[in-house]
């Protein structure tokens, strides 16, 4: 699965469109309109510059395939970075990243980031918007989650007071360049703040999540949060295809003792002279 990003960055509205994994990017927004049949004076009504929540609403009024149903997504960052999911309408204590889980596709999720590098005691509170589903195997989910990576760039400029923007699409195998990359490297495209980075993926490819990342924090940590965590969404544990050793610990595999090789018959090595055939005289 290859996925990639654009991003705008800037004091004020960023925005981004980023897509992580094997991905490649344009370098303008007139070479990628040109990219695919879309011609540029198409009008899109959603926009990933709306408040979190407006695209995954429109997905749940269209009835868009996936929509109520869960997929994979990872969150990781810089080394050392934590993440804290909500539960009940709280923050649980965060955790090393990456963290993976199971996103509903039309909820807005926010998460709690601390830990950050060279900016200890800082946190930020990212939303994460799940518009669209990948289809992986059952039971290989965890293998093929949604990337969503938090940069050193990305934090600074939150911290810093910018809005930061990122739509997270699934490329276009059509137009996409065969660029490999490491898992924790997410390629990014910038676009002005003016444009809708939105419709910049899709012309690319197949968005599926936004992500904010802003200085927006918490009135009151302690007390209701609902409203601030937008209703709380559900995230489910991955199931993890199970390997041949757990089938057999959990009786649903015999355990079969591998054969041993039987001992030679003859178990010396011969003379020289034997076996002989006979010389014709």
């Amino acid at each position: 699965m290859n996925t990639r990003s654009l991003r705008s960055s800037g004091l004020g509205l960023a925005a981004l469109i980023a897509i992580g994994g094997l991905v490649n990017l344009l370098s303008s927004s007139t070479a990628i309109a040109q990219s695919r049949s879309l011609p540029q004076t198409t009008h899109h009504l959603l926009n990933a510059s709306a408040p979190p929540g407006v695209v995954a609403s429109a997905q749940v009024a269209g009835r868009r395939k996936g929509v109520g149903t869960f997929t994979a997504v990872s969150i990781t960052g810089p080394k050392g970075l934590k993440v804290g999911l909500a539960r009940d309408g709280q923050f649980l204590p965060p955790i090393d990243a990456p963290v993976t889980t199971g996103m509903l596709v039309g909820a807005v999720y926010r998460f709690h980031v601390t830990n950050i590098p060279d900016r200890q005691g800082e946190e930020l509170f990212p939303t994460l918007e799940i518009i669209d589903r990948t289809y992986p195997q059952p039971g290989r989910e965890h293998r093929f989650p949604i990337p969503i990576v938090l940069t050193d760039e990305d934090l600074e400029l939150a911290l810093n007071g910018a809005l930061i923007t990122r739509v997270i699409y699934l490329e276009d195998s059509d137009v996409a360049d065969p660029v490999a990359t490491k898992p924790d490297v997410q390629m990014t495209l910038d676009v002005s703040p003016n444009e809708n980075a939105l419709r910049s993926a899709d012309v690319l490819g197949k968005p599926l999540a936004i992500l904010r990342i802003g200085s927006r924090v918490p009135s009151d940590p302690n007390g209701d949060l609902m409203e601030f965590l937008y209703g709380c969404p559900p995230w489910v544990p991955l199931p993890v295809a199970p390997n041949r050793e757990s089938l057999i610990r959990e009786g649903r595999l015999p355990e079969i003792v591998p054969v041993e090789r039987a001992t030679p018959i003859y178990s010396e090595n011969p003379t020289e002279n034997y076996p002989r055939v006979p010389q014709a005289r």
